[in-house]
């Protein structure tokens, strides 16, 4: 009895640190719009509109750099971008910023945000677009 007690307890202890290391490995992080603006100010982050052209055509984040990740060249254009810069991404909702994030971070890139609520919270907000 004390052997399945102490077997169970090794298998749960190495899930557990399993499962931290996946989370501690996860560096996207999903940021209010508050500090997404505050983070599109400073020149060496990079924005990126995750959206396709007839979306950003509506409107998108002034400075922001369209990469379509419906596109059949979205994982072409990452490559080619620096991954020791910081990206801040997002798109109408923020499912298809997740999906470009797990990407870029397979790519390589550790340095990666999300914004919460996509351009429609943005818009919400009434915060600025260009179109």
């Amino acid at each position: 009895m004390q052997t399945k007690i102490i077997l169970l307890f090794t298998f749960l202890l190495i899930g557990f640190v399993s499962l931290a290391q996946t989370v501690e490995k996860d560096s996207i992080k999903v940021i209010s719009i508050e500090e997404f603006e505050k983070m599109t100010t400073k020149k060496k982050n990079m924005l990126i509109d995750v959206r396709t052209p007839e979306e950003v055509s509506e409107g998108q984040l002034p400075g922001a750099l369209n990469i379509n990740f419906l596109g059949e060249n979205f994982s072409q254009e990452i490559e080619a971008l620096n991954k020791n810069k910081t990206y801040l991404l997002y798109c109408r909702s923020g499912s298809r910023t997740r999906k470009a994030a797990d990407q870029m971070q397979k790519a390589g890139f550790k340095k990666v945000y999300m914004l919460e609520g996509g351009i429609t919270a943005w818009n919400a907000a009434g915060k600025p677009v260009e179109k």
